[in-house]
């Protein structure tokens, strides 16, 4: 143990998690060697590998050297694992690996797309406006509750949903990003882009790629002059160069012609149609998610009678006459029909919403995207699903910044994310004091093997009311 001690206390120059590999690969080799037979003295004395080992430890007469343990042996894992690449220089804190995972997830968008489409009651769709409630008849439909994927992804509008946003919405974020922080030719998020690789040579094939949405809509180039004119030619006409649609009334012909070269336009996407179809098809026949069901609670028959009594009849004014409408409206469903509405609080909620679909928003307003325009499809599956959490993630109104006020934000150009209640509650970079690219680069490059910026990591993260919580 001794030994051990006494290893670990060399190891403060250890500034990346390669030196940690390399030393639990000695470690491992030590141990190995001691069950094998080898001498008590080789075994207990473990020597750390020499990147791991201070400058001070490198000096010194060559008689004491060779009184040092025997290093180990060479091992061509271990030198692969610990030779430098193009990828640690480009990038050495992981901020572009980082990104890669959390843009490229796929549940993020598929869970709250088909959710959106599954609670929907066309029948009384201010039930479903209001909570998502539905009805479902077990017998009916042969099962207790609706399947999530063979049942929500079915209907037509999960598939225009996810396809709008994964093949679209998100291919600006990621294209935008990818310019602005990748050295050129070093595509580590397009690179991955769908998350599976059948789906990627067919966006591919398309010309649905990343580069491809970034270039068709513009955005990419507009997000690039934006940040060139930040940081050497001044913002004071950054609201020319992009007419939001909050200002477009007030511009010139001109502005307004560079307005629509800008920005999601309708039939971006190549052969949309037949992808949405496919898109739904797979998801509601796949064998390994057919069975899943929807995260949803039972309502109590009487009393969603009773509360479809308030909106369907005028003329309930005494207990009397409520009892006379719910035998009306027991009447009117099918027998063994219930009443369901989402359960919030399921992970397909708090994990999905919050750390995902937000993360794009809060994403694309600090790349200076018009959210309305360009994110209108993200925006509203997220505005639909905070309404049944009783939640506010993003402002549910644009048109002027009452809501902004109303929070403390005060006044000034509307925010969309940075200015919404509970925008703390989520992983969108504004939770964290993140609001330009600047500050994006700053906060990935946050490395707790590397250089240690506890002041300044401690205030970012201190920002979200998420982690001052823990």
């Amino acid at each position: 143990i001794d030994s051990h001690i006494g290893a670990a206390s060399s190891i403060y120059t250890a500034n990346s998690a390669r030196n940690a590999v390399m030393m639990m690969a000695a470690q491992s080799r030590h141990h190995a060697t001691g069950k094998s037979g080898a001498s008590s003295s080789a075994v207990t004395a473990s020597v750390p590998p020499p990147i791991l080992l201070s400058q001070s430890n490198h000096l010194g007469n060559a008689a004491t050297q060779s009184h040092q343990q025997p290093r180990p042996p060479p091992s061509p894992l271990l030198d692969l694992l610990t030779t430098p690449t193009l990828s640690d220089a480009a990038d050495p804190s992981s901020a572009l690996a980082f990104l890669t995972c959390t843009l490229n997830s796929t549940n993020q968008i598929l869970h709250p797309c088909i959710l959106v489409a599954l609670f929907r009651n066309p029948t009384h769709p201010h039930l479903s406006d209001a909570d998502g409630t539905i009805s479902w008849n077990p017998n009916r439909e042969l099962t207790p509750l609706p399947r999530f994927y063979a049942d929500g992804a079915a209907k037509p509008e999960a598939g225009r949903l996810i396809t709008a946003i994964a093949g679209g919405e998100m291919y600006f974020v990621i294209d935008a990003l990818e310019r602005l922080m990748c050295p050129r030719g070093y595509d580590p998020i397009t690179a991955l882009h769908g998350g599976e690789p059948v789906g990627r040579r067919v966006m591919n094939f398309l010309g649905n790629s990343p580069h491809d949405l970034g270039e068709r809509s513009g955005l990419t180039d507009f997000v690039l002059r934006r940040e060139w004119r930040r940081m050497f030619g001044g913002v004071e006409d950054e609201e020319n160069d992009y007419p939001t649609s909050s200002n477009a009334t007030n511009n010139s012909n001109a502005s307004n012609d560079r307005q629509q070269a800008y920005g999601a336009k309708p039939n971006l996407i190549r052969r949309e149609g037949l992808l949405s179809k496919l898109m739904s098809y797979g998801l509601s026949h796949n064998a390994r998610l057919n069975a899943v069901l929807s995260p949803c609670i039972v309502v109590q028959p009487s009393q969603q009678y009773k509360f479809e009594s308030s909106f369907n009849t005028a003329s309930a004014t005494n207990a009397n006459d409520n009892d006379n409408n719910n035998n009306n409206n027991n009447k009117t469903l099918e027998e063994g029909t219930i009443l369901i509405k989402p359960d919030t609080s399921t992970r397909f909620f708090s994990d999905d919403l919050q750390h995902g679909l937000c993360i794009y928003l809060g994403l694309a307003e600090l790349l200076g995207f018009d959210l309305e325009r360009d994110m209108k499809v993200t925006l509203y599956v997220v505005r639909r699903l905070q309404r049944w959490m009783g939640k506010e993630f993003v402002l549910p109104d644009s048109r002027d910044d009452h809501h902004a006020n109303a929070n403390g934000k005060g006044a000034g150009k509307v925010k969309l994310v940075a200015h919404a209640k509970d925008v703390a509650e989520t992983s969108a970079p504004q939770a964290f004091g993140v609001e330009t690219i600047g500050d994006l680069k700053r906060f990935l490059e946050l490395d707790v093997f590397g250089e240690r910026r506890t002041e300044r990591a401690e205030g970012c993260l201190m920002q979200s009311g998420l982690i001052s919580k823990l």
